[in-house]
């Protein structure tokens, strides 16, 4: 019988540049968005291309991303009291979301929101899914399902022995005769996801919160592609490039991810400037410069933000990178 590895890491996380880093395997951003020192953890069982994460932190975050095209994910929020936002989703009890390839997503988890994804090969997962019900699933998903009647209890026992395994004291590699694991985190999720019919019809402003949550995804990308170009754009440039009011906006961005929109672009900032910080090109990097980069005339005021958002000054950020 052929054996394969079993693969499991635990990984301690000091900001949310780190906890991105930790799932380089997808093109993602997560920015901190509320106060506080930032502390997390990832844990991660993988066998023969199926993978378990166990993902959490104690500050605020805001994920945006895309799934890669051959792959999806399962995920659900293993502390139910969190609060959580998937895409134009909250999270309720006992809810799956599935994530199909090719899909953008956008993520606010709350702090100390503790959640679980399973990664798959969407073509694997897939054709399990489809034997057990082959009308859902008949077609590919083209969009992000919720499943919110579910029978979770036996994909929580899994996860909860995974997570409690001796193995994560420490980085491990184990042999394991056959794909044993694999193949039964597959068919745990595939029955969890056929055990209840998916619905939509619950969520009463679900067409609100898209549209709320796309004006958004657009005010963002142009505030990305402006930075990237040395600009420091204004709300007035916002509304002017994405056509929308100032009201409009302001009432979609507390809608989505609970902050106006001139503070999470002057967080937004703070986090690139973090995430430069934490990684400096060369020893020449100063905190001076760095700020200035990103459009931070005033100085005083910058450090002091920068204390109140993540709980240490920039030269303590840049000095421990340094050493």
């Amino acid at each position: 019988m052929t054996k394969h590895k079993i693969l499991f890491r635990d990984q301690s996380l000091q900001d949310a540049f780190e906890q991105q880093s930790a799932q380089n395997w997808l093109p993602l951003e997560i920015n901190q968005i509320s106060a506080g020192h930032y502390q997390g953890q990832i844990r991660e069982v993988r066998q023969n291309g199926v993978s378990v994460f166990f993902e959490h932190q104690n500050c605020t975050v805001h994920k945006r991303g895309v799934m890669k095209n051959d792959l999806c994910t399962v995920s659900f929020v293993r502390s139910p009291k969190s609060p959580l936002r998937f895409s134009e989703y909250n999270a309720v009890d006992s809810a799956l979301f599935f994530l199909p390839g090719g899909t953008e997503f956008d993520i606010q988890a709350g702090g100390d929101a503790e959640t679980v994804y399973f990664r798959f090969e969407q073509s694997r997962l897939l054709e399990r899914a489809r034997a057990m019900n082959p009308i859902l699933w008949e077609k590919i998903p083209d969009k992000l399902l919720i499943f919110d009647k579910i029978d979770r209890k036996p994909l929580d026992m899994c996860t909860n022995n995974l997570y409690a395994n001796p193995l994560f004291q420490s980085n491990s590699e184990v042999a394991h005769d056959g794909n044993v694991l694999g193949t039964s985190l597959m068919d745990q999720v595939a029955m969890a996801l056929n055990s209840s019919p998916l619905n939509e019809e619950t969520y009463r402003d679900l067409i609100a919160c898209r549209r709320a949550r796309n004006m958004v995804r657009e005010a963002i990308e142009y505030i990305d592609a402006a930075m990237e170009n040395q600009i420091c754009p204004s709300i007035v440039d916002v509304c002017a490039d994405i056509n929308v009011s100032q009201r409009n906006l302001q009432y979609n961005f507390k809608k989505i991810v609970g902050l106006t929109p001139n503070t999470y672009l002057y967080r937004l900032r703070l986090n690139r400037v973090r995430a430069q910080l934490s990684n400096p090109a060369s020893a020449e990097v100063t905190v001076t410069r760095v700020a200035m980069h990103w459009h931070f005339g005033h100085l005083g005021r910058f450090a002091n933000e920068y204390r109140q958002l993540f709980g240490e000054s920039p030269s303590v950020t840049l000095r421990r990178a340094l050493s």
